[in-house]
């Protein structure tokens, strides 16, 4: 009998020990992933906020935006260097999917003097946390407007969203004014950034 209960114990001892071991690797895979997830999400803030000074110094003397595209970007070197892989053609963000760029309107008679920049195939916490990342104190100096979708999505979404719109006019519940976006609530943001896996886009237009 004692020996059998020396042997109940050892047993269990084991599966404690084995479900811990378990736990562990668990959470430490878990670790391991939103570790990864905030590093590409940084390296995402990163490019974009590259990006968009590199364009505003190429235009500092004209900010006229017209014929603004990808390839022009590409042209012009305002990609950052790192964005550009050997064997893949385009450039590509830290989740590996595109980037795109298009003019837009500052208003309904300056049709080039603004410009979009799209991050196609992100995640959907890189979608919640870009959306609402602080461009400065006063964000519509820069950033005017900011939209989420949960698919890939060009550039060209924001030409008739203006600065000085109220976020009462703006009828689509996916598209913020750039003061405005900093504070949409989580719950908001999760039914915009609702993707499955890295299918979410971002675009942002910016004077």
């Amino acid at each position: 009998m004692a020996e059998g209960k020396k042997q109940q114990i050892r047993t269990i001892i084991w599966v404690i020990a084995f479900l811990g071991f378990i736990m562990l690797s668990y959470l430490g895979i878990r670790s391991y992933k939103i570790s990864v997830e905030k590093l590409k999400i940084n390296q995402c803030r990163d490019d974009v906020i590259e990006i968009v000074m590199n364009v505003q110094e190429k235009y500092r003397n004209q900010r006229n935006y017209g014929e603004f595209d990808y390839n022009k970007a590409v042209a012009m070197k305002v990609i950052p260097k790192r964005m550009f892989h050997t064997g893949v053609k385009d450039a590509i963000h830290a989740y590996m999917g595109g980037v795109d760029f298009f003019y837009s309107s500052l208003d309904v008679y300056s049709p080039y003097s603004a410009f979009e920049v799209s991050f196609q195939g992100i995640s959907k916490m890189a979608c919640m946390e870009l959306f609402k990342m602080d461009w400065g104190t006063n964000s519509g100096d820069t950033l005017i407007a900011v939209a989420a979708y949960t698919s890939p999505t060009a550039s060209g979404q924001l030409d008739e969203i203006y600065p000085g719109m109220k976020q009462s006019e703006i009828k689509k519940k996916n598209i913020y004014m750039a003061n405005d976006a900093r504070f949409i609530s989580d719950d908001k943001l999760e039914s915009i950034c609702d993707c499955k896996g890295d299918k979410c886009s971002l675009v942002w237009k910016f004077r």
